[in-house]
């Protein structure tokens, strides 16, 4: 089954040229305030978008590259102007997910202005912060909102969602989440076939997670770097999935 027609068969994504392309999947590499408009209308957005808290990875491996500063990282500005144009492409009943730091939590709620608030419980491993004279942080805020009234899939879940952090273990971006956690947020707000938008898809953790529960999926990344993580890691086949 196709989900999407190739960009030389269809042009209703106006003249972008996908950096990576699949039948159910599409990277593009820009800057998302200039290239969502060009985009078709989404069932669901999901995305961890630059917290405004200049993060560069405090652990150090043989990876070290990851210790740069995140683009864009530097405040939330990029956030405010761009997320009126990301809701201006959710379909009507539809949900949305964006993680957002412990320490910006009020300033990301003053951009997004959520239903709720969730808490992701990163588990034993999930730590991060001062490493001397601070508590270690254990969770992330995923903000929760909805245009209408769609109803979440499933039994009502609650607000706190456990899932060891991954982070650590997964070189391919500082500030990687776990697909299990991703998939959890895809399955309650969206159903197989339906298209997932991540403006900011870093190393394509969401993009995957959708691929992996038959969703389609649009990516954009600014940084080409990652264009390229998210590329590899998509091009791996994956299981077949159930019904």
């Amino acid at each position: 089954m196709r989900f999407f027609e190739s960009t030389t068969e269809n042009q209703r994504y106006g003249n972008l040229k996908p950096y990576f392309e699949t039948d159910s999947v599409k990277i593009y590499h820009g800057d998302c305030r200039e290239v969502i408009a060009d985009l078709p209308d989404v069932d669901l957005v999901l995305t961890d978008p630059p917290y405004g808290i200049k993060y560069i990875a405090g652990h150090r491996t043989k990876h070290d590259k990851l210790r740069k500063a995140i683009a864009n990282d530097e405040s939330l500005d990029v956030m405010a102007e761009m997320w009126p144009l990301v809701m201006g492409k959710l379909k009507d009943e539809r949900h949305w997910y964006a993680f957002a730091s412990p320490r910006m939590i009020d300033a990301a709620m003053r951009v997004c202005t959520p239903k709720q608030v969730l808490c992701w419980d990163k588990g034993d491993r999930g730590t991060v912060g001062d490493l001397t004279c601070g508590f270690g942080e254990a969770w992330e805020a995923i903000l929760y909102g909805i245009t209408g009234r769609r109803p979440l899939n499933g039994k009502r879940p609650r607000s706190v969602i456990r899932q060891d952090w991954s982070g650590t273990m997964d070189p391919v971006h500082p500030t990687v989440k776990p697909v299990k956690l991703l998939e959890i947020l895809i399955n309650w707000s969206s159903h197989p076939g339906e298209l997932v938008l991540d403006p900011f898809c870093g190393s394509g953790t969401t993009l995957m997670a959708a691929k992996l529960l038959g969703r389609k999926s649009i990516g954009i990344e600014i940084e080409e770097k990652y264009c390229e993580v998210s590329a590899d890691r998509l091009r791996q086949g994956v299981l077949p999935f159930g019904d």
